[in-house]
């Protein structure tokens, strides 16, 4: 930040509050203050819920094409994953009716392995194209749809490494459940603290133009601040996401169930989740 040399006194206040913000964004990054500002901003901008109901419309596309697919993967909309069910969301789910057990690379030929590998790339590249127009649409200084291509393709990047690491996670965690330790300890012990430290990432790698290793590093200020807000957001988004799910009981088969519930669930929590982002990112600034 910019400060006056004739007044080194204020020029030394100036710098103390500069470099707070730096290492610590809004002391005001409250839940309360986050929430009331996704809502201001979901009143305001209706279009902000544009990218996802695209999402979830391709979500609903492939989910369709999975289950006629030889892979085994099954469906589990709420309530039949359980009535209480504890979900932390790195990103939104375009696909959160879908059941696949980490046990599915297990004996997979090649060729499987290898289109289904591309397949949960596209899945993730859609969702990271989704996350970044509605980031996008979300902010106050930004011109057009769709943020620049470079930044687009930065986000793309930072969800499919990720992504494979989480299911690199959950891999493991499968592995580990015959020995006792389960599930839901490694998403404790594991997971919550790492989504928590990257919730805001996505917004610097969209918004600010940052890389991301410096994005990480940078959402971890923010993490700092809220982790107990953010912490209650993950999962209260990954709730809502899946009991969104249970309009697929209106529906008269499985599929068109399934659909439903991936267009509902996708363009609701999804768009919610992108708010939540982009809220805590303009509060915590």
């Amino acid at each position: 930040m910019a400060t006056d040399d004739s007044d080194s006194d204020s020029a030394n206040g100036s710098q103390t509050t500069s470099e707070s913000g730096v290492s610590s964004p809004s002391s005001g990054s409250g839940l309360t203050s986050i929430l009331a500002t996704a809502l201001a901003l979901l009143r305001g901008r209706p279009l902000l819920f544009v990218p996802f109901a695209v999402a979830g419309a391709l979500g609903a596309a492939s989910t369709a094409v999975r289950l006629a697919s030889p892979y085994p993967v099954g469906l589990a909309p709420f309530p039949e994953g359980g009535l209480v069910r504890l979900s932390l969301p790195f990103i939104p789910q375009i696909e959160p009716t879908v059941e696949m057990g980490p046990a599915i690379l297990t004996g997979m030929k090649p060729r499987f392995l290898v289109a289904f590998v591309g397949w949960q790339v596209a899945i993730s590249a859609a969702t990271a194209v989704a996350f970044a127009g509605c980031l996008w649409l979300a902010a106050a200084d930004t011109d057009g749809i769709m943020p620049p291509l470079d930044r687009v393709a930065w986000l793309v990047a930072y969800v499919v490494v990720i992504d494979s690491v989480l299911f690199g996670v959950l891999f493991l965690s499968g592995q580990w459940a015959s020995t006792g330790v389960g599930l839901a300890l490694v998403a404790l012990l594991v997971l919550a603290p790492f989504l928590v430290w990257l919730f805001v990432a996505p917004a610097l790698i969209v918004l600010d133009g940052k890389r991301p290793i410096a994005a990480a590093i940078e959402s971890l200020d923010y993490a700092v601040a809220s982790p107990g807000a953010i912490l209650v957001m993950l999962v209260g988004l990954g709730y809502v996401g899946y009991a969104l799910t249970g309009v697929s009981r209106l529906a008269s088969s499985p599929t068109v169930g399934a659909a439903l519930a991936t267009v509902v669930s996708a363009t609701v929590a999804g768009t919610a989740h992108a708010v939540a982002v982009a809220a805590l990112y303009q509060v915590g600034s």
